[in-house]
């Protein structure tokens, strides 16, 4: 008899549980808590692996040339009257990005330096489209403000010959080879550079002067790459892109910043 009782006592709580609204509730809401968790779980974020991040660099660096070529092509329609000498200097442009590309690849740093190789070849695109873009927008009758500093190959060769002296002081694998890479990178510099100085003299005067800014801008922004030495491309911590000329640099800041390896020793000093 008392089992039986015991029996419909249970069966009545299990009946109010039932109904009562606020206890399905729990009930429920234990469920979906459960459920919720199990879907944070599936839906954790993915981590790349570096070879996706490389394959991911490589594939923005190629995309970022193909559109400045897409510009490139865009300036022989507009000087089709210029149309061999802009091919002839595009053509000694490409052989800077090539010897850009075989110092870098000097450059050791592990399963990351696809990444870095494909930032220095960035930095190389960099100086096409600061070679040509300003003078497109002048040509479409943009009005575009100019550095009122000017800036020159003896600055250019000092930079050079400071980075390459910094090179030899470091440890690296392959130092030499790196060293001969990057002389060979500074004759097409020059080379790259003397063409377009040439060229400049045969262009018409309103042209000219859109030309002759784009190639100082080039310039300065050779400046900026080589007084930071190639450093801050591929992986870089906080610290060290702290001690790099930002490309929106001041000129005079530009002018004065000693070099990143005198800043890095002095700051490594500093925090030591």
């Amino acid at each position: 008899m008392k089992k039986f009782i015991i029996i419909i006592v249970v069966l009545i709580c299990l009946g109010w549980m039932v109904s009562c609204p606020s206890l399905r509730s729990v009930v429920s809401g234990t469920q979906q808590d459960s459920v919720a968790d199990q879907s944070r779980d599936t839906t954790e974020e993915v981590v790349q692996t570096q070879a996706e991040i490389n394959e991911a660099a490589i594939k923005e660096s190629m995309g970022y040339r193909d559109s400045i070529d897409k510009e490139y092509h865009k300036l022989l329609s507009a000087l089709p009257q210029y149309k061999k000498e802009l091919n002839k200097e595009n053509s000694l442009w490409l052989q800077y990005l090539d010897a850009v590309r075989k110092g870098a690849e000097y450059v050791d740093y592990g399963s990351s330096t696809p990444m870095y190789v494909a930032d220095a070849l960035n930095q190389a695109i960099r100086l096409r489209e600061a070679s040509f873009h300003n003078l497109m927008l002048r040509l479409k009758g943009v009005a575009i403000s100019k550095s009122k500093t000017t800036f020159s190959a003896q600055m250019i060769a000092e930079a050079y010959s400071a980075f390459i002296k910094a090179v030899d002081e470091d440890d690296m694998e392959q130092k030499n080879e790196y060293i001969i890479a990057l002389r060979k990178e500074q004759d097409c510099w020059k080379k790259w550079m003397g063409y377009r100085e040439r060229l400049s003299k045969n262009l018409l005067q309103d042209i000219r002067e859109g030309y002759d800014e784009c190639t100082n801008l080039t310039m300065r922004t050779k400046l900026i790459q080589l007084k930071n030495q190639n450093q801050g491309l591929g992986l870089a911590s906080d610290e060290m892109i702290e001690c790099l000329l930002p490309d929106d640099c001041s000129d005079k800041a530009l002018l004065e910043y000693p070099g990143f390896n005198v800043v890095w020793k002095k700051h490594r000093g500093n925090t030591n």
